[in-house]
């Protein structure tokens, strides 16, 4: 239905009501005028926008992306800068496969455009579309061969490629042109982890916007800290938080007077249960000292993998994994991450591949560790269903099991700091703790690693998932 002059008159007025409203922080107010707004004039992409800039700034990924593609289908985009900006919109959501379009048409229309041809490159690149990724800013960096953006495109596309090094040099060539890029010095930061440059790595990382906890705390760069308070602040996903809480048994760390873990809500207690001082991370607490939790290999000057003096560093003093001689019976199953994650079409496994796992192995018993309920339909009513609830309850769950089997995600990370036994599914290109070979991991003792031997093929994988079931339960 074409809206009329007074619905978009309506839908503007509605726009300004939602602007005041989120200026004085009522963001859920805010939405709903402006999901009004583009309901009545639904061809007004400036609306599309405002509401998906809206849910994005509230947190809501998935929201932003959803709306966007409503635009995608019914807004009007009469100019090239429309395509631009809708294709801008979608790549700040985390969206940029779908702005493949909107940018592809941007450089067609604009054929000698560098900038046009690296968008489309990137938007490529985040449809998985490596290849012709590849080709487009092969292009662009013909067309401007010093462009800095365009170059660590470049990189980023290597990377996806599997050619570590060519990416990394293609980064400390855009670093040369604008040294002031924290984006590029932390995909060096990526590469040099994975090509086992780790302190490079962690000081790349100190690129990254750092948390600060809104207090009077000096922010610690290595002084003593005997008689001191600190606060170590999580940031991030709640995997990286478990895998850096090690850091925190560190001589210098505990040399302080007080320690406390800032931590995602939802793991309060789990910490707190195993002896850490914890508060939520956006809870105020006055100490002297803080620190970001992933700041703390570059400020201890740790280089690859510290480990603690107690392994398994995170410990329940009324729980422990079951031990090998119980015998190989109850299988944990993770096969998706957090849909709102960038990379998660990569690292994240169709549930088709997984829901036959109890016909293959009926001596086992298989417990679905999903936290979303509609991924539940597809599984037969031979899986087990876990109950719901925080990070401590995963973590009582997990000590049940005699393996976990897992997509790279956070609780791949619980396992390994409890020392329950972990499989890690991992994608062809993996994340950078990983590194970029063999089976075993430094991070996690208890980990094995299972990686793609090539690209997208997850059905390869599970042929040798379901091999080493029959291995693990027939010894």
């Amino acid at each position: 239905m074409t809206a009329t002059a007074s619905d978009e008159a309506r839908a503007v007025a509605l726009c300004g009501e939602g602007a005041a409203l989120f200026d004085a922080g009522d963001h859920t107010g805010a939405i709903s005028r402006y999901r009004r707004a583009t309901e009545l004039a639904p061809s007004m992409l400036a609306l599309h926008l405002v509401l998906a800039n809206a849910q994005r700034i509230a947190n809501d990924t998935l929201g932003a992306r959803a709306s966007l593609q409503v635009a995608l289908d019914v807004a009007a985009r009469p100019t090239i800068a429309d395509e631009f900006e809708l294709g801008r919109a979608l790549v700040d959501a985390g969206a940029g496969a779908h702005a493949v379009g909107p940018f592809r048409r941007v450089s067609d229309a604009r054929p000698r455009d560098a900038g046009a041809a690296a968008a489309l490159a990137a938007a490529l690149r985040d449809a998985q579309q490596t290849e012709a990724a590849w080709t487009e800013i092969t292009r662009a960096l013909t067309l401007s061969p010093n462009d800095p953006v365009a170059l660590h495109t470049a990189a980023l596309i290597r990377h996806d490629l599997a050619d570590y090094a060519a990416a990394l040099a293609l980064c400390e060539q855009s670093l040369r042109l604008r040294p002031e890029s924290n984006g590029t010095r932390m995909t060096r930061g990526y590469l040099r982890q994975l090509l086992g440059d780790a302190r490079g790595g962690w000081r790349d990382f100190e690129s990254r916007p750092l948390p600060h906890p809104g207090t009077g705390a000096r922010e610690w760069k290595g002084e003593s800290l005997a008689g001191k308070s600190i606060l170590l602040l999580g940031e991030q996903g709640v995997g990286d938080q478990f895998q850096c809480l090690r850091f925190a048994q560190h001589p210098a760390i505990r040399a302080a007077g007080r320690v406390v873990i800032g931590c995602q809500p939802d793991a309060v207690t789990l910490l707190q249960a195993a002896g850490f001082e914890t508060v939520s991370r956006h809870a105020p607490v006055v100490t002297d000292y803080f620190v970001p939790l992933l700041s703390l290999p570059d400020r201890l000057d740790i280089g690859a993998h510290w480990q603690s003096e107690t392994s398994p560093y995170l410990a329940l003093p009324d729980l422990h994994p079951r031990t090998r001689g119980a015998g190989f019976h109850r299988v944990g199953v993770v096969w998706s991450g957090n849909p709102a994650h960038r990379n998660d079409v990569v690292r994240s496994i169709p549930v088709s591949l997984v829901a036959t796992l109890p016909d293959a192995h009926p001596d086992l018993s298989f417990v679905c560790l999903q936290h979303e309920t509609t991924a539940h339909d597809a599984l037969s009513r031979r899986w087990e269903h876990s109950q719901s609830g925080d990070w401590l309850a995963t973590a009582r769950q997990l000590c049940t099991l005699d393996v976990l089997i897992t997509v790279d995600t956070g609780i791949a990370h619980l396992a390994g700091a409890l020392g329950v036994p972990v499989w890690i599914l991992l994608p062809d290109v993996p994340d950078w703790r990983w590194g970029v070979s063999g089976s075993s991991s430094a991070w996690y003792a208890s980990a094995r690693l299972i990686r793609q031997q090539s690209r997208g093929d997850w059905a390869e994988v599970l042929v040798r998932v379901n091999q080493a079931l029959r291995e693990a339960a027939a010894a």
